[in-house]
């Protein structure tokens, strides 16, 4: 799991009222929906020789997706996700602080193999000040 990947599930896992937040999809979730699932995504980093080529900005891609079991609720539930993510701005640990959040694909709906849920995705793209 990415630091930013860790970020965003600890920061939506606060906000989502008792709906699990995970890294990796569990065995038979299916039968415990709702369920969002946190993917980071390599960003490009920005250095500069002045600051021993550490990055300054980092620009990490975060997929998500909501589970649920009709496809009206698991967009609902990503269009909020999509709102408590760009609460993002400001929060940060050792390795940096968000100091925007892009969202180059909005909350849309996304077929999914499983006949059992309803599947609705975004992702948000971080940038990440280091300190």
């Amino acid at each position: 799991m990415t630091d930013a990947e860790a970020l965003v599930i600890t920061w939506l896992a606060a906000r989502l009222g008792g709906i699990r937040v995970v890294a990796e999809l569990p065995a038979r979730f299916e039968q415990s929906l709702p369920v969002v699932q946190v993917t980071g995504l390599p960003g490009p980093k920005t250095d500069r020789p002045w600051n021993a080529h550490r990055p300054l900005l980092w620009h990490p891609r975060i997929d998500i997706d909501a589970y649920a079991t009709t496809r009206a609720t698991a967009g609902d539930l990503a269009s909020t996700v999509s709102g408590h993510l760009h609460e993002l701005i400001g929060q940060g640990n050792e390795w940096g602080f968000v100091v925007d959040v892009d969202e180059p694909a909005g909350p849309s709906w996304r077929p999914d193999y499983n006949p059992s849920v309803r599947r609705s995705g975004l992702t948000v793209e971080l940038t990440i000040r280091a300190e």
